[in-house]
């Protein structure tokens, strides 16, 4: 039976948590992206690629202000997925970079290589780069870096930290193949905002990633769209790190970086649907706060400490 306006779940606790039909939809349909879909049109493809080097000249100017030029420099790039940033900066900053990731869209023989290619290609027709021969892809995992200490001198990760478990190990990895004195820099989507439980954890109950156990969501999805389907979000949650900003935080301070800077951006959209649901707030799982779930981007800068 559908879910009416006035409907609720039952959690394990006994608390009932509302249902919001068309929730999982509007937070879904918010905003548009930049990963290529195969019924994408060519001006979708341009308007991507105008987007994606947008940000990576901001990204290239951000780093410069923070390392100096970064022409001859070692750059390495942890979850560089389509690899578009990497060609960016190479032509951009005339420095020399790696790309790792456990996939390699540019170079996999499938529909979505072939798109990832295609968008390269349009952002490196804007640079006049055909050759981007300072750039090198591997397949890696970030809590096992294939790299000696100190190779690089700056380290990138933009939405990627949070895939990575354990995160600790993989901190640990990442300050130690950048020499003493270098920058690292990440962008998290945090996992108890809006969309940090990723298209598979959205559901039509305001933030269940947040109010719900693992095993309530499961119970939820399955009452609503079977076993398998609750299987498949569930094993999408369990591959995220579900931490909290104060967290987060906490894991940093105990890594061996000076923190340079720290930044908690606001969603407005996010702000905007917990005034909506204000009742959201007395059902949050235990440490989880109010701002938790309207920050949608996490960055900070950190300096490797020298010993």
């Amino acid at each position: 039976m559908r879910s009416t306006p006035d409907a609720s779940f039952v959690r394990a606790d006994g608390r009932p948590v509302r249902v919001v039909p068309g929730f999982r939809e509007r937070v879904l349909g918010y905003r548009s992206s930049v990963t290529p879909r195969p019924e994408w049109t060519p001006e979708e493809y341009a308007r991507a690629a105008d987007k994606k080097l947008k940000r990576a000249r901001r990204l290239v100017a951000a780093v410069e202000r923070r390392h100096g030029r970064l022409d001859r420099s070692a750059v390495l790039d942890v979850g560089c997925g389509d690899g578009i940033n990497c060609l960016a900066m190479a032509d951009l900053a005339k420095a020399r970079v790696v790309g790792a990731d456990l996939r390699l869209p540019l170079c996999e023989a499938t529909e979505a290589g072939a798109q990832a290619r295609r968008l390269a290609g349009l952002v490196l027709a804007q640079l006049g780069d055909t050759q981007h021969a300072s750039v090198r892809f591997t397949r890696a995992d970030a809590t096992t870096l294939p790299f000696p200490g100190g190779s690089f001198d700056v380290l990138l990760s933009r939405s990627a930290l949070e895939h990575i478990v354990p995160v600790e190990r993989a901190l640990a990895e990442m300050a130690r193949v950048v020499r003493p004195g270098g920058v690292i820099h990440h962008a998290v989507d945090p996992f108890y905002w809006l969309r940090g439980c990723h298209k598979r954890g959205v559901v039509d109950i305001p933030w269940a990633h947040a109010r719900l156990s693992l095993e309530d969501f499961d119970r939820f999805v399955t009452e609503r769209e079977g076993a398998a389907v609750a299987a498949q979000r569930r094993g999408r949650l369990q591959t995220l790190n579900r931490l909290t900003l104060a967290e987060w935080r906490a894991a940093i301070a105990a890594g061996p970086f000076d923190i340079l800077e720290w930044t908690e951006e606001p969603s407005p959209f996010a702000a905007q649907l917990l005034e909506e649901n204000p009742d959201v707030i007395d059902t949050l799982a235990h440490g989880v706060e109010p701002r938790d779930l309207v920050i949608g981007r996490l960055e900070f800068w950190l300096r490797v400490r020298k010993s």
